[in-house]
């Protein structure tokens, strides 16, 4: 089967790029009666093969290697005798790599770092990225971040020639200088091209990851205002009525959790993101909410950048209360946390990729 997730894709190309090595996802998502995983990946070799039971983590750095680590041997305590636990990633640092390495935490990396060690197969190959490559792909900054979301939320722009620029800037809120030098820095990273006097997207789901890798990791720290819990003993349903019968009165949009079990009808949901224009009071709302400051609580206010109307949910009945399904997207997988996984393909499926966000698109687009 073809997979959908993108991470899938890539991982398969890698794996088929080494000699003598074939790989098949079957089943995406897995399901058993004691796990759900991403996906399920079998590796053969010339006559043997090896079933992984498969999890998609990204952003992973030295700080959380020891809940990785527990993570994935608790997991393989679940599986099936012939089935073992396989990290799918992208991005990991030499540290990380030496880290994974030294506890038997078998991993594909797709760019470029892999380590299979079953009875049937043993793989090891680390990745020779040149430093000016590496610092190339970790220059992303905010505000170029911001740029890209203004790349994939408006599909409308492409096409525009001289005024492109300057779109992009108003959208995304960045200075025209910050906007150009973006958009070289991504013509230069294969992101983007520039032909017959149009910027086009060389291939969107690659974009689509890199926004989502660089919102975890980056943009939503720029953007949090606070977490706050509700005051008393409140439920999160409560709340969260609460926070749909006021979207229309005060200045913020949904997103999160929340916002997916409202375009999907499928989550439960016991958490949201507010996302707060400008203008917004966010003491006022947060009053009016019944909601105390708590850094570990499960409601989210973010602040919007450029102009608040471009994060808006383009689909009619949703427009006044929900942010657009990238930003709902990139939070759901954020944590990678396995209840969120099926709602998030859902979004994907229907609202991102495939969904009437683009199917008009004048862009060129390769998934």
């Amino acid at each position: 089967m073809h997979p959908k997730n993108p991470l899938f894709q890539k991982c398969l190309t890698y794996l088929e790029s080494l000699p003598c090595i074939e790989a098949a996802v079957q089943g995406e998502p897995y399901f058993s009666d004691k796990v759900l995983a991403d996906g399920k990946l079998i590796i053969k070799t010339s006559n043997k093969s090896t079933s992984y039971v498969c999890e998609i983590k990204t952003g992973i750095t030295n700080d959380v290697i020891e809940q990785v680590t527990e993570y994935f041997s608790n997991l393989g305590k679940r599986l099936k005798h012939n089935e073992r636990p396989l990290l799918i990633t992208r991005g990991l640092s030499k540290l990380v790599v030496e880290q994974l390495l030294t506890r038997n935490i078998e991993f594909i990396d797709v760019d470029g770092n892999i380590y299979l060690n079953s009875p049937e197969i043993y793989v090891l190959v680390r990745n020779q990225i040149s430093k000016e490559s590496v610092s190339k792909s970790l220059e992303i900054t905010a505000s170029a971040l911001q740029v890209i979301y203004a790349l994939l939320s408006q599909p409308d722009l492409f096409g525009k020639g001289c005024d492109f620029d300057e779109e992009i800037a108003y959208t995304s809120g960045v200075t025209p200088k910050t906007v150009k030098n973006t958009l070289k820095k991504l013509q230069d990273l294969d992101y983007i091209t520039y032909r017959h006097g149009n910027y086009e997207i060389i291939d969107y789901v690659r974009l689509l990851e890199r926004w989502e890798l660089g919102y975890s990791e980056r943009l939503r720290a720029k953007l949090l205002l606070g977490t706050f819990t509700p005051i008393g003993k409140s439920i999160f349903s409560e709340v969260g009525d609460k926070i749909k019968e006021d979207a229309k009165h005060y200045d913020y949009l949904i997103g999160g959790e929340l916002a997916a079990s409202m375009m999907t009808e499928y989550l439960r949901p016991v958490s949201a993101t507010l996302h707060l224009s400008s203008n917004s009071d966010s003491r006022k709302i947060a009053v009016n909410l019944k909601l105390k400051p708590d850094s570990n609580g499960n409601i989210a206010f973010l602040r919007t950048f450029g102009h608040a109307k471009y994060q808006q949910n383009k689909l009619e009945e949703f427009q006044q209360s929900l942010v657009n399904p990238l930003f709902i997207h990139a939070e759901l997988v954020r944590t990678g946390n396995s209840r969120l996984k099926e709602a998030a393909q859902l979004l994907y499926d229907s609202y991102i990729v495939v969904g009437s966000y683009f199917r008009t698109s004048r862009m060129s687009v390769k998934v």
